[in-house]
């Protein structure tokens, strides 16, 4: 399958069903932002990529942490080192919400899932990246149910090795709880 025709079929049967419920595209990216959580569905490109596959990210963070220049951003950052939760996209596919948890080793060695569709016909592509949008739609319910208690408890857990934990932990602890439910 060529370039082409992957990107209309990845815009039928991903982007369109996911502008549905509120996400918006900006490039290759697709992010929401409801206010509280923010939430990307992020496609690598240049030395990432090769001719013929794409590489994915699914990630979630809360509004109110600041990125790694220590100030809080106004929309979805496009950037997938400024979410806390990042998860391959084809990882998704393979585990449930109880393995969905914090890991600042992710950070540094960001773990873009990889699929090759240069030697799948339509309907492989078709059933691959409607697998692959269920996979990252359950881990949208997943990021906003996720309470900010249990998102603070994850990331406290790592403060004495990792300092964007340590950011993240002093956010949690000032964010005022009382607007919204913990």
């Amino acid at each position: 399958m060529q370039k082409t025709e992957f990107e209309e079929i990845f815009d039928e049967i991903v982007a369109r069903p996911l502008e549905a419920i509120g996400f918006q595209k900006k490039g290759t990216r697709l992010l929401s932002d409801d206010g509280l959580v923010q939430i990307a569905w992020v496609r690598g490109g240049g030395r990432l990529a090769s001719p013929g596959t794409i590489v994915h990210l699914a990630c979630f963070r809360h509004s109110f942490l600041r990125d790694k220049s220590e100030t809080v951003p106004t929309a979805a950052p496009g950037e997938p080192g400024e979410y806390p939760w990042v998860f391959s996209s084809e990882e998704l596919l393979n585990t449930n919400p109880q393995d969905w948890a914090f890991d600042p080793s992710r950070l540094m060695s960001l773990p873009y899932g990889r699929l090759d569709f240069s030697t799948l016909s339509t309907a492989d592509v078709i059933s691959a990246l409607t697998d692959r949008r269920t996979a990252f739609t359950k881990y949208v319910s997943w990021a906003r149910a996720l309470s900010l208690k249990e998102a603070h408890e994850q990331i406290a857990s790592h403060v004495e090795k990792f300092w964007v934990a340590r950011l993240w932990d002093q956010d949690y602890r000032s964010f005022p709880t009382s607007s919204h439910p913990v």
